[in-house]
């Protein structure tokens, strides 16, 4: 399955998305390999709490069902005006468990609008202290690359943001719409992402500026953590 590898998102997952939890109601002993990610675009002309409640009732039950660790975010500046949802695995016989035993077809009324599912593999978990603010950065490198070159591109990146914010976790592609890598790390308020993109900046300036990468895409979204 690495041979077809690398969600967005990316985006992403954790307390968001950070592996190394304080409980929450499971082990220590879940490995949290993989993460399932997904994005609700909200509808225009609507009350965005509405979709909110929805996906807060959503998430509990994701978790409910047998997930290790759910949680839903909210976008604040970014690509989607939305929210992200993320639950986290730890193998496919543990995500065969739960969701060969549910109903895919519940009767539910939709209350978004565009949506799209990533699973994920936790490639680098650095990422260890919940904050109520999230950067997801995704990004998706030449399709003349291999996978691995493409991952030793993501890696590069990955260390960069990981010094910068003081600890980020990096997902790569698993199942889902894009061939995509996404780092995600966490900061207290916009005060400290100040101080942390100005040490960001100064990594790119010295080391990344004159690399050749093969980035084909690149988005940042920042989001902020919701809870009920």
């Amino acid at each position: 399955m690495k041979s077809i590898t690398a969600f967005l998102f990316s985006l992403m997952m954790i307390p968001l998305l950070a592996v190394h939890h304080e409980g929450e109601g499971h082990s220590m002993k879940d490995k949290n390999d993989f993460a399932y990610l997904s994005t609700y675009v909200i509808p225009e002309n609507t009350n965005p709490k509405k979709l909110e409640k929805s996906l807060l009732e959503n998430v509990e039950t994701l978790e409910a069902n047998g997930y290790n660790l759910c949680g839903l975010l909210r976008h604040q500046f970014g690509a989607e005006r939305g929210f992200y949802t993320y639950c986290y695995f730890d193998d496919f016989e543990q995500f065969a468990e739960i969701n060969d035993n549910q109903d895919p077809q519940a009767d539910v009324k939709q209350l978004h609008a565009d949506h799209s599912d990533h699973l994920v593999a936790v490639v680098k978990k650095g990422l260890k202290k919940r904050t109520q603010y999230i950067l997801m950065a995704t990004y998706t490198f030449g399709p003349y690359l291999t996978d691995n070159q493409r991952r030793k591109n993501a890696n590069i990146l990955y260390d960069a943001y990981n010094e910068a914010f003081e600890g980020c976790n990096l997902m790569e592609h698993f199942w889902g719409p894009e061939l995509a890598w996404y780092v995600v790390c966490g900061y207290e308020n916009y005060a400290d992402f100040n101080n942390k993109a100005n040490v960001l900046a100064g990594i790119h300036e010295e080391r990344l500026a004159d690399l050749k990468l093969d980035v084909m895409t690149h988005k940042d979204d920042l989001l902020i953590r919701v809870s009920n």
